[in-house]
């Protein structure tokens, strides 16, 4: 499966999300200066303008033109751990809420598709009632850091509203229980079933479910 003619929005989509990233990891470090050039400036500026995404002050220089952007024959989509306990916590800011924006955008872009490349969704959430999760024993180090999040039916473990998940259209969306994306849930059995070879990552959380399930998809061969 070849990108069609909306990989333009498709790489702006995930030029647009880099760009928020830019920003977060910006903001948090800001007491360190960055050195730049008058000449990697004006380089920087014409790749905003090139991609059309602010990705101020940091500008990724596109390494892929929309003519040549291709994620391979069977290709799919992961978005990860977009639920509400998660993504309100970044909506009050300008840069989380360009983050949401750009998502959302990203996700529709790839709706868009014709055709339309399989689009997981993964939500964080565990069995039983409030305070006797199944799957997380109380010693368990992910227990502390999922503290708030409930069962299928607790609010904060939907995917938060601004995502469309079109079920009807095949989006699939799986119950995690860890950092890694297939942990507790048939992922992998999905993807070898579906015959695909390459994943897309997009999400909440670099450090967390992005670079759990980077690396356990790269040492399962598929390009990530």
């Amino acid at each position: 499966m070849r990108v069609s003619t909306s990989s333009a929005a498709l790489l702006s989509g995930l030029c647009a999300i880099q760009g928020a990233s830019a920003k977060h990891s910006t903001s948090s470090s800001s007491s360190k200066p960055a050195s730049k050039t008058a000449s990697s400036s004006s380089s920087s500026a014409s790749a905003a303008a090139t991609v059309g995404y602010d990705c101020y002050p940091n500008c990724i220089t596109p390494s892929v033109s929309n003519s040549s952007l291709s994620f391979g024959q069977h290709y799919a989509v992961l978005n990860l751990d977009l639920i509400t306990g998660l993504v309100a916590g970044v909506n009050t800011s300008a840069a989380g809420q360009a983050f949401i924006n750009n998502t959302a955008t990203w996700i529709d872009a790839v709706h868009a598709q014709d055709p339309a490349p399989l689009s997981i969704f993964t939500r964080i959430y565990f069995t039983g009632p409030p305070g006797h999760r199944a799957e997380v024993g109380a010693n368990a180090p992910f227990n502390k850091i999922s503290a708030g999040l409930g069962n299928a039916s607790d609010p904060l473990t939907q995917l938060y509203p601004a995502f469309h998940v079109d079920e009807a259209a095949g989006d699939v969306v799986l119950q995690k229980t860890r950092y890694y994306a297939g942990a507790g849930n048939a992922l992998e059995q999905i993807l070898s079933t579906q015959g695909i070879d390459t994943v897309i990552l997009s999400g909440i959380r670099t450090s967390g479910v992005i670079t759990a399930t980077t690396y356990r998809l790269f040492d399962l061969d598929y390009n990530v």
